[in-house]
């Protein structure tokens, strides 16, 4: 939020000095008055109206909890006392504020005034105005002098009401500002993630293709997941997780798990806003539906009932999955497309996968195979199949953290859940926990 707005200038008797304020004894205090400023000014003058050299490009600084963004101008013209005058438009905000947005407020705010100045010098003929008051001068503001305050107190009220302002000063000065809120910076992309198209591509000549996009475009399609891209696509495994994430990032794609019949769907609180929206739920019927033998009658698409959908959806429950859940509702799914059923309600925020995870209690004492009794100098060497299990072992220990879903651990070691879940259980990796989250 904008805490304060103030224009100060270089006056070849005054120095650096404030001219006008908003709010009022935000950054001077009127005299024999008792209001805290939000920071000294003197504290900051030296930087607000920097030297010269310094002048003409955008400056931050941060003071008494505060940081203070601005543009000092300085134009130089022999009217002018010492052939110059330097000016500032500063805005100050709080110093954990983000004021990237404000960035670019800041600099069009310093072309404004400055076209101000170079096309009727309001701003210098301001100064020599009969009743003008400034800042922590009794009296100030006068409203009816000048235009600078009134720039300064429309700025401020309507940026932070509503995020831009249009000021018309005269038929050709109009000052139109914007906050343009950065985008929140996408999730990381995992080698496991599947990522599906939710706006179609632009063409190559809307928007530029880079190598990357050009090459796993094709394979973009829901179901495979990025690691799989990569390998069809035949790209680096980073740069299809970057292309992917700049995708993201201009939302034209988002992330789905893997999907397979082990896994666990459940329906989230968001299920209440799916059952009570009709557009909703005829979009879902039309999506979820496939084609039956009697396709149509008299003309209406056959689609599945809304009532159905919804039962289906409450009835996904955290202990069971996917496969025991379409098998006891066979009929039910006889004519629905199984994935774009979890795929639809995983897209709209209704449904959400349910992650298994392994955790070690303890490791075995010994990882030799030998028995109880013999020498290692008398074991049987080892066959490369026990070689290739125990580093096969040994690899998968380091998922064992309670923090690496299956998915990556399927993946990275290239293995099935079954044979992963049957690896953990067998005791060779101690005990081993399973659980769901």
């Amino acid at each position: 939020m904008l805490q304060a707005v103030f224009y100060t200038r270089f006056h070849e008797d005054r120095g650096r000095s404030v001219i006008h304020q908003y709010p009022n004894d935000s950054i001077v205090a009127e005299a024999g008055s008792e209001a805290d400023t939000l920071l000294p000014f003197g504290d900051i003058a030296s930087y607000v109206i920097a030297p010269y050299e310094l002048c003409n490009c955008p400056l931050s600084i941060v003071s008494n909890g505060y940081q203070v963004l601005g543009y000092p101008v300085s134009l130089e013209d022999a009217e002018y006392e010492r052939n110059r005058f330097t000016f500032n438009v500063s805005f100050v905000f709080d110093k954990h504020d983000d004021s990237r947005s404000w960035q670019q407020v800041v600099r069009k705010t310093a072309q404004f005034f400055t076209a101000l100045e170079l096309d009727d010098r309001l701003l210098t003929t301001e100064e020599n105005l009969p009743g003008l008051r400034r800042a922590g001068e009794t009296g100030y503001p006068a409203r009816e002098t000048g235009l600078v305050y009134g720039l300064l107190e429309t700025i401020y009220e309507d940026l932070n009401a509503f995020g831009e302002t249009c000021i018309r000063v005269d038929h050709l000065h109009v000052l139109n500002l914007r906050l343009e809120h950065p985008e929140p910076m996408p999730p990381k992309v995992h080698a496991w993630d599947v990522p599906l198209l939710i706006r179609p591509l632009p063409s190559p000549e809307q928007w530029t293709w880079h190598l990357t996009l050009q090459r796993i475009a094709p394979q973009i399609d829901g179901v495979k997941h990025v690691q799989r891209i990569a390998e069809l696509a035949d790209v680096e495994l980073k740069l299809v997780k970057r292309a992917v994430r700049e995708l993201i990032y201009h939302a034209r794609a988002m992330l789905l798990d893997i999907f397979h019949f082990q896994a666990i769907y459940v329906a989230t609180a968001d299920l209440a806003w799916f059952v009570k929206d009709p557009a909703m739920l005829e979009e879902c019927c039309r999506y979820v539906g496939t084609e039956r033998s009697n396709s149509s009658i008299d003309g209406q698409p056959n689609l599945p009932a809304p009532t159905m959908l919804i039962n289906l959806y409450s009835s996904l429950s955290p202990g069971v999955t996917l496969q025991d859940f379409v098998l006891a509702r066979e009929k039910e799914f006889t004519h629905l497309d199984i994935r774009r059923f979890i795929t639809f309600g995983t897209i709209k925020g209704f449904v959400r996968r349910v992650h298994k995870f392994a955790l070690a209690i303890d490791t075995p004492a010994s990882t030799h195979l030998t028995t109880p009794g013999s020498s290692p100098s008398k074991s049987k060497p080892k066959s490369n199949e026990d070689v290739l299990r125990t580093e096969q072992d040994e690899k998968l220990r380091g998922y064992l953290d309670g923090r690496c879903c299956l998915d990556r651990i399927c993946l990275e070691m290239r293995m099935g859940e079954r044979r992963v879940v049957e690896r953990l259980r067998s005791g060779r990796l101690g005990e081993v926990v399973l659980f769901n989250k």
